[in-house]
């Protein structure tokens, strides 16, 4: 079997803050590592969202073109990207030619298909700027859970999805008067009421989506689908390819999930082989995304799809995760200085730190705040306490015994009974990962690490000399397969103790059951990674953000 993974497209009007960077790409990287190590034939894509009125809405303020600050910003998250360990097998961009080309295609294969109409309607426009004012360019009341500072596509807080006129009280955001008047404009819509019964059918036969996904979802049919306008009175992004839309643009959410197939596309040289994961039964398809964009993944992306006619392969594991919000459940902002960016975020510490702190407070049932504390915690007392220390404490032993052989060993009931724990671990873990969750994956793992610590302080190998060749086998077992289930999620870590159990053979699920042998030489150990001092942190962060701590 085949697995797609697709991570929604970090927007270029800025780089991702710690949210974002989780929702997204930090979870799409842990399912894709995972499947490449249990050896499927994986694909993992994703692309700067380069268009919309975030980014024209930045430019403007800026004084630069939409073009300048998606490209500077392109350049940002690609690095960021890097630095954090994730790894695409393409990460592209919606200005790329083959996403362009095949967005317009698939238009108007669906105009053809009879799912696409036109209305000549009063959209707001601001008669200070004189533009229509679409999305990110007018905010207000949401007509639906009275949030206040809604914007003309979305709410936020409700993640209802929203045209600009339906918000109340609404103001300019560039000039942020209220001048709005509603002129007549032309716009194309996608027939999302045609399009809801095959919708229905589809997000029915997925009883296995999280309640967050399959709940919203439901209850956004259950209150009937409406026409979407897929168009907007915009400079920048991709020109409509429809007869009569001059200076008009795909609006950004009627295209940027396209991207998903033309990434895989452009992956293959346009080669047929990319419809291997768009076509048939034999691909697991694997979305990673935050809450607010669940409707565009479960209804808006496979309705274009349904559309086309052609039997696209649609989503099947949608994988959202919950907010996750700053101190005190402040919204991260760059403009108020709010929060940590993922550039700010690798000025205080290194990657895999906070690759396994957000992972494993990942937000998956409700939203949660930042924590310096859990960040303590996490790392000094999971990832080290738990985890480092007994590597620590067993290779050292082993160096100092056993000139860093592995033992032979005649083991007893109580050996054998933990050493199965190491299958019961990874089934679980398997079992959690492939349903879309993370977080619980990792407190599987958490609490092998805790009972071989419980077992080797219990056997006492520095005085128990009869045991102590057994409990040195059993530990160097566990901590090689620990390596293995630990490498999606902080995978340098794991490779650096992969280099010191000096096994010469790429990390895989099979490695688990590989036994390191008696007499198997590993190499001088060395720390995996240092404790944090979190006051000192938390003064790096005030000196970082220009306030006081």
């Amino acid at each position: 079997m085949k697995v797609l993974v697709c991570s929604a497209w970090p927007y270029c009007s800025n780089v991702p803050h710690l949210g974002n960077l989780l929702g997204s790409l930090l979870s799409g990287d842990v399912f894709a590592r995972y499947y490449r190590l249990k050896g499927y034939d994986i694909l993992y894509v994703s692309g700067t969202d380069m268009h919309g009125t975030r980014t024209e809405f930045e430019a403007l303020k800026k004084g630069i073109s939409p073009k300048e600050l998606a490209e500077e910003n392109h350049k940002k998250i690609k690095e960021i990207i890097e630095k954090f360990n994730i790894k695409f097998d393409n990460y592209t961009s919606t200005e790329s030619k083959t996403h362009k080309e095949f967005v317009k295609e698939i238009y108007q294969k669906i105009k053809e298909n009879g799912y696409i109409f036109t209305k000549i309607e009063k959209r707001a426009f601001c008669e200070n700027c004189g533009i229509f004012l679409a999305d990110a360019f007018i905010v207000g009341t949401c007509p639906k859970c009275g949030y206040e500072h809604a914007k003309g596509n979305q709410c936020e807080k409700c993640g209802s999805l929203l045209e600009p006129e339906e918000l109340i009280n609404p103001h300019c955001k560039v000039c942020g008067k209220t001048n709005i008047v509603f002129k007549e404009t032309k716009h194309w819509y996608l027939d999302l009421e045609k399009l809801q019964p095959e919708i229905e059918k589809y997000v029915k036969s997925h009883p296995e989506w999280s309640d967050n996904v399959k709940n919203f979802t439901l209850n956004l049919i259950k209150a009937g689908l409406k026409p979407r306008a897929i168009t907007r009175d915009l400079k920048w992004g991709i020109p409509a390819p429809f007869e009569g839309a001059e200076g008009k643009v795909i609006y950004v959410w009627a295209e940027a999930a396209l991207g998903y197939v033309s990434a895989t596309i452009e992956y293959f040289n346009g080669k047929d082989d990319w419809k291997k994961y768009w076509f048939g039964e034999d691909v697991k398809q694997i979305y990673t995304i935050g809450k607010d964009n669940i409707p565009f993944h479960t209804i808006m992306f496979p309705a274009q799809l349904i559309a086309t006619k052609q039997g696209f392969h649609l989503p099947d594991e949608i994988s959202a995760t919950e907010y996750l919000n700053w101190e005190q459940g402040k919204k991260f902002s760059k403009s108020m200085n709010i929060g940590l960016f993922a550039d700010e975020a690798l000025k205080l510490l290194p990657a895999p730190y906070w690759r396994f702190y957000l992972l494993y407070d990942r937000p998956e049932t409700r939203d949660t705040n930042f924590s310096w504390l859990e960040l303590e915690k996490s790392i000094n007392l999971i990832l080290i306490g738990d985890f480092a220390n007994l590597v620590s404490r067993v290779l050292k032993f082993l160096e100092k015994n056993y000139e860093l052989k592995v033992p032979n060993a005649e083991l007893d009931d109580e050996d054998k009974a933990l050493l199965d724990k190491i299958n019961v671990t990874a089934d679980v873990f398997s079992e959690i990962i492939e349903s879309g969750q993370i977080r619980d994956a990792i407190d599987t793992i958490v609490n092998l690490c805790r009972e071989a610590n419980k077992y080797f302080q219990q056997r006492e190998p520095w005085k128990n000399k009869e045991k102590k060749d057994q409990t040195i086998y059993v530990c160097i077992q566990i901590i090689k397969a620990l390596a293995v289930m630990l490498y999606p999620i902080i995978p340098s870590i794991s490779e650096k103790l992969w280099k010191i159990l000096n096994i010469n053979k790429e990390i895989s699920w099979e490695e688990i059951n590989n036994e390191l042998k008696p007499g198997h030489r590993i190499n001088s150990p060395e720390p995996l990674i240092e404790k944090i001092d979190i006051k000192k942190l938390k003064e790096e962060y005030a000196k970082l953000k220009g306030t006081t701590s």
